[in-house]
Order: structure tokens, then C-alpha cells, then sequence
């Protein structure tokens, strides 16, 4: 069965020339055997007996033909399994998956385009206007549902408002970061608004059971001072910085523009999340989940249970030194830990990539170049006035003016956004009426939008043919287009003549002057 000792043997490394002139010399002839390993046609098996060391040659050392003795059987018929080209069997299976590949592909594009020869593809029939529209009907209904939905579970079961987050928050930063990188504006992805998140997931993964075992506590209470604090920590992220973005940035509730509603959701949930479980407490992710799904009937029982626990956790009364570490100096720690995090990444990590490609959006990039936003005014204004930058003198992203200018700005908002987190916690109507608030602007920017700049779009769009460019950057960039053609002039950087930004002098910022949704 092993046919072919050279494989195996001290021959195996021989080139093909040797071993044919070996073979040559053990069958006394000085024509070259063109296979000489295979088996004589005689009755199918083939014994040997001869040994290398009788046969020597001028062109061949004594080493090279050093084989040793053998004793060989073999098996014309198997041999042809072993003479197949390197690589057949590979690329055979290779060709069959890549059939079946092209075969489902077919599949699919037959019932998504109802072509029945399956040549249009799914990413063209996409930018039919037909389609378009579609799409963006079923973003609406989605969109309406998704907030009747969020509704009806923070009203009826707040204790296990966490677990619809937990559901539903994965699917959505990951179609998200999808979409992001494939437009170039997955930075936007390392912002402090998606850090928030993360740290919301810590929290309620790490939940009422982790923080009893670093406790010691084994009663079931939620009474360690460690959950307490990261509890306290999350909530002023969620109603600080996070909450008051949404004006700031003025997400828009547009509900057919799955861009617009997942930013609106990556802003107010955190508010939610923690308005139900300040209020309503919070059930154990470890003890319900494994509950419900063994069919465990008692298990609302104990999980409304592991909830008021962790409602008389979070009302203990604490004196102003606590209070002010848990909502100031804990959050602000945390905050500088993703600032350093987020300059490494973009300033030292990743320069060269950025410094190379500038159609990548960044934050920093965003803001310098849009003189439009209240921010980028008030910074520019304000860093004229203290002698930062002359009167007549713009952002630049790569200068380190601008970036200390923006980083110092925002440091001050985070912490300014942190000082009315002790009243919000302390007393339900305030933290109610400021949510409030924050949502009345949402709708507001989003009935802005469909009056002043959808209803002059959208039905343009499909007259002039641009229905095809179809993603947020387009969208983005024609929304900044319909804007400024409304208001009929470039803004203004400091609100006088002397410094008004000329289309001219921002002709290289125009294509990134678009509104951010985070």
C-alpha cells in the first residue's frame, strides 16, 4: 500500500532526476524509466528486492543513491488516488461550494427582485425608486413600532427595562458599525456616546449577583457600595452628557430614516434605562434570564423581588462627600479614561491612516469644518476672543490649536453636564421633566425636518436621479445642500462681516459640512 518509500524514506528529499537514474541502474538498463515507481503491467503486484549500494554512477554520489533496503507491495489500482495533481481535491471541493455559492445567490436575488433569471443584483434593485421608497416605509413602521414597543415595557414591567435593552442594543450598534464602514465614518463609532453604552452593558451584566460575590454578600441583597457607585456612575452618563446631546446635536425622530431613529436610540435609551431602574429597581439578569427559560413559574416573583432590593440599594441615603465622588469625581475618571483612550487611537495609533485618507470623518474633522453648528461658532468665537486664533484665522483638524480647543470644550460640557445629576437622582419629577424636555426638542428637530427639508428632497430626489445615492453620507450632504440653499448664504464663523466664511475659503470642507447623528 505504501508505494512510494521515497515519500517516507532517506530518499524523500531527492530530486526526480536521481530517483529516476537509481531506478535506472536497479533495472540494468541506460534508458530512463519514465515512471520509475510504478508498478509493471504484469499481474498487478511487484516485488523488489534489489539495494542501492550495488549501483554507482559518475553523476551520482554514493549518498544520493544510499537507500535503504525494502520489501514492497503494491496496488497499480490505488496508485492512481496518489498520482492526482497537489491541490485537485482542494480545489474540486472548492468549485462545488463556489457552485452552490452562485446557486443560493440566484435563490436570493430571485426572490428579493423577482427576476427569474437572477441577473439583477439585490444592492441595484435597492436604488429603484420603487424600492427606495419601500424601504423607507418600512423604516417608518419599524420606527413607529420600536417606539410603541419602548413605551408599553418602560410603563408596564420597568424593573426589566435592561433586558429589552440588552435585546434589542446589539442588533442596532451592530447594523450600525455595518453602515459606518462602508461611508468611512466608523470613528464616529469610538465617541463617548457609544463608550456610555458600553459601560451600561457592564453595569447590567454585571447586575445584582456579580457585585454580591465581590461583596461577600450572599443574602441576595443589592447592597454593595461598589454596585452602588457604578449604578451612580452610569446614570449621570446617561442624563449628563449623553441626554443633553440630543439638543445639542439636534437628533431629529424622522422615523423613516433608520440613521436618524438609531441615533435618537443610542441617546435616549440610556436615559430610559436608568429613569426605570432608579425608580423601579432592577431585576437580576443572572437569576431571571436562566428562570424564564427553564419555566420556572416563580420566577416574576423573585425577580420583582431582586428588584425592590436593588431600589432600596440605590435610595440609601449617602452624605455630600459620597454623593459628590459618585456623581462628579467617579464619572470624570471615567470620562478622562476614554479621552486619553480616544487621542491615543486617533493621534497616535492611527495618524498615518488619517493623515492618508481624508475622506475619514472624525469628530474633530466634523466640527472644524462645520461653521454652520452652534458649537463650531461659539468655539471659534470664543477662542478669537482670547487671543487662540485671529480674527480671520479658521478650524483646522490637524493643527493642535483646534484639537486642544475642542477637547477642552468638551471636557467642560461633560462636567458642566454632570453638576444637576444630584437633583435628578434625588427627585423623580425633576429627572422626569428634564427627559421630557430633551425628547420635546427630538421632536421637534424631527418636525423641522420633515417640513423644511424632506418636503423639498425627497420628491426631487427621484426627479433628478439621485434616488441611487442612497447612503447616510449622500443623505447627509444633500440635507446640508437643501439648508443652506433655504437660508441663501455660507453662515457666519463669529456673526460679522469681517470674518463671514466665503464659499470659496470652505470649498474644501464642503463635502464634510453634514450634520452628525451619533
Amino acid at each position: 500500500l505504501w508505494r512510494r518509500p521515497a515519500r517516507f524514506g532517506p530518499r524523500a528529499r531527492e530530486p526526480p532526476r536521481v530517483r529516476a537514474m537509481a531506478a535506472t541502474r536497479r533495472n540494468g538498463s541506460r534508458e530512463p524509466n519514465k515512471d520509475p515507481i510504478s508498478p509493471a503491467p504484469t499481474d498487478g503486484y511487484e516485488e523488489d528486492f534489489s539495494e542501492s549500494d550495488d549501483f554507482q554512477s559518475d553523476d551520482v554520489s554514493d549518498d544520493e543513491l544510499n537507500v535503504t533496503p525494502k520489501w514492497r507491495k503494491r496496488a497499480p489500482q490505488l496508485s492512481l488516488l496518489w498520482k492526482r495533481p497537489p491541490g485537485t481535491i482542494r480545489s474540486a471541493i472548492s468549485n462545488r461550494r463556489r457552485a452552490i455559492g452562485s446557486t443560493g445567490k440566484k435563490a436570493l436575488r430571485m426572490a428579493v427582485t423577482g427576476d427569474k433569471s437572477g441577473v439583477t443584483r439585490v444592492r441595484d434593485f435597492v436604488k429603484l425608486p420603487r424600492a427606495v421608497q419601500t424601504i423607507d416605509k418600512v423604516s417608518f413602521t419599524l420606527g413607529v413600532v420600536g417606539l410603541l414597543v419602548t413605551q408599553f415595557v418602560a410603563t408596564e414591567f420597568p424593573e426589566f427595562f435592561h433586558l429589552y435593552y440588552l435585546a434589542t442594543a446589539p442588533g442596532i450598534f451592530a447594523y450600525r458599525a455595518y453602515q459606518y464602514y462602508s461611508i468611512k465614518y466608523h470613528y464616529f463609532l469610538i465617541d463617548f456616546c457609544y463608550y456610555a453604552n458600553a459601560f451600561h452593558f457592564f453595569q447590567i451584566l454585571g447586575g445584582n449577583t456579580f457585585w454580591n460575590i465581590r461583596g461577600g454578600n450572599t443574602s441576595g441583597e443589592y447592597g454593595t457600595a461598589f454596585g452602588v457607585a457604578i449604578f451612580k456612575m452610569t446614570f449621570a452618563y446617561a442624563n449628563g452628557p449623553i441626554l443633553w446631546a440630543i439638543p445639542l446635536w439636534r437628533n431629529s425622530l424622522v422615523f423613516h430614516s433608520h440613521d436618524k431613529v438609531q441615533s435618537v436610540y443610542i441617546h435616549v435609551m440610556p436615559a430610559l434605562l436608568t429613569w426605570c431602574a432608579r425608580w423601579y429597581g432592577q431585576a437580576d439578569v443572572l437569576e431571571a434570564v436562566p428562570k424564564i427559560f427553564a419555566g420556572d413559574d416563580d420566577w416574576l416573583a423573585k425577580s420583582t423581588s431582586s428588584a425592590k432590593s436593588s431600589f432600596e440599594a440605590f435610595s440609601a441615603p449617602v452624605d455630600a462627600q459620597t454623593s459628590v465622588a459618585q456623581f462628579l469625581l467617579y464619572p470624570t475618571i471615567g470620562y478622562l479614561a476614554w479621552q486619553i483612550g480616544y487621542l491615543l487611537k486617533t493621534e497616535l495609533v492611527d495618524v498615518t491612516r488619517l493623515d492618508e485618507d481624508p475622506e475619514l470623518v472624525t469628530s474633530l474633522r466634523w466640527l472644524a469644518g462645520d461653521y454652520k453648528a452652534g458649537v463650531t461658532k461659539f468655539a471659534l468665537r470664543f477662542s478669537r476672543r482670547l487671543g487662540l486664533f485671529a480674527k480671520d484665522e479658521l478650524f483646522d483638524a490637524t493643527s493642535l490649536k483646534t484639537k486642544f480647543v475642542f477637547v477642552t470644550l468638551q471636557l467642560v460640557y461633560t462636567v458642566v453636564t454632570f453638576l444637576p445629576i444630584p437633583l435628578c437622582y434625588g427627585n423623580k419629577t425633576i429627572h422626569t421633566s428634564l427627559m421630557l424636555l430633551t425628547f420635546l426638542s427630538c421632536i421637534w428637530n424631527g418636525a423641522e425636518y420633515y417640513i423644511d427639508v424632506f418636503s423639498k428632497r425627497y420628491a426631487k430626489k427621484f426627479e433628478d436621479g439621485s434616488f441611487a445615492k442612497c447612503s447616510v453620507r449622500d443623505e447627509d450632504t444633500a440635507d446640508a445642500l437643501v439648508k443652506e440653499h433655504g437660508e441663501g448664504a455660507h453662515g457666519e464663523a463669529n456673526g460679522d462681516t469681517s470674518a463671514r466664511v466665503t464659499s470659496k475659503e470652505t470649498s474644501k470642507e464642503t463635502s464634510t459640512r453634514v450634520k452628525k447623528r451619533r
